[in-house]
């Protein structure tokens, strides 16, 4: 059998074979780490979403470093005052199933930090160029609870004055004149003081973990499994090869009766 898998047919079937189970095997660990990636980021919101809130410095010391896995979701408390003219609107961001935009404020801190607030969601107006109106953003000192979050991938769409595609701290940063803010933001929980007018922007809901990690995990099994098959396959047919040139003799060809020999009988 091994003269047969050296031989030059079987060798470049081998090529295929070995190139078809690794690439399985590529697309299994690919699956396996969204599958990964799923369950970290679920059992840190689990975690993080309603612990006790603690002092934003605490929960991302390091104002340059986007937050990390373990602080995505952590309550944050801090106070300060709106910058209310460099408000960004967020367009395009669904809730219920309704287009419309999310109110990011940047707000100075007492111990003069600047961070982006989301204040919440409001609808799109009459067209889905601006909204009809804007709840004011809080007067005075604002004491604000929520929970800190990465920025969002740049979607370079085309600039709108005093609107993005996302939040992005970088983009943000040059939207609201602020280089030095935070490369973070904060979903707003609560806002308490005296210069908070009502209504507020409309909660944006605690977002739904997906539960379907499980399926991230089975497809990485399935390519797994598939490798396997693909040079259990090849070895099976390299046997089966192997097996007719050894053990099927060829049969005898039936010996020609010539007519005149059955005359002759």
């Amino acid at each position: 059998m091994l003269r047969l898998l050296m031989s030059r047919r079987w060798l470049g079937w081998l090529a295929v074979a070995v190139l078809a189970a690794a690439v399985c095997v590529f697309l299994g660990r690919w699956q396996y780490n969204r599958y990964d990636h799923k369950i970290t980021a679920e059992n840190h919101l689990e975690a993080n979403y309603n612990g006790t809130p603690v002092d934003l410095a605490t929960a991302q010391p390091d104002p340059s470093a986007a937050p990390d896995a373990e602080q995505q979701w952590k309550q944050v408390r801090f106070t300060g005052q709106y910058l209310a003219d460099r408000q960004v609107l967020i367009r395009n961001r669904p809730l219920d199933k309704t287009y419309g935009y999310e109110v990011v404020v940047p707000m100075r801190t007492t111990t003069g930090d600047v961070v982006f607030v989301d204040r919440g969601w409001i609808p799109n107006g009459r067209t889905a160029a601006a909204p009809d109106s804007v709840p004011p953003t809080p007067t005075g000192t604002v004491q604000v609870t929520g929970w800190l979050r990465a920025g969002e991938p740049d979607l370079k769409r085309a600039e709108v004055p005093g609107q993005a595609a996302s939040i992005n701290t970088t983009l943000l940063r040059e939207l609201s004149g602020q280089p030095d803010a935070r490369n973070a933001y904060v979903l707003r929980r609560t806002e308490v003081g005296a210069g908070v007018p009502q209504p507020l922007p409309q909660d944006l809901p605690k977002p739904d973990p997906g539960g379907y990690a499980w399926i991230n995990f089975s497809y990485a099994l399935q390519w797994w499994a598939g490798a396997i098959a693909v040079l259990a396959f090849f070895l099976v047919r390299a046997r089966r090869e192997h097996l007719d040139q050894i053990g099927r003799p060829k049969a005898p060809k039936p010996k020609k009766t010539r007519i005149w020999d059955e005359e002759d009988d």
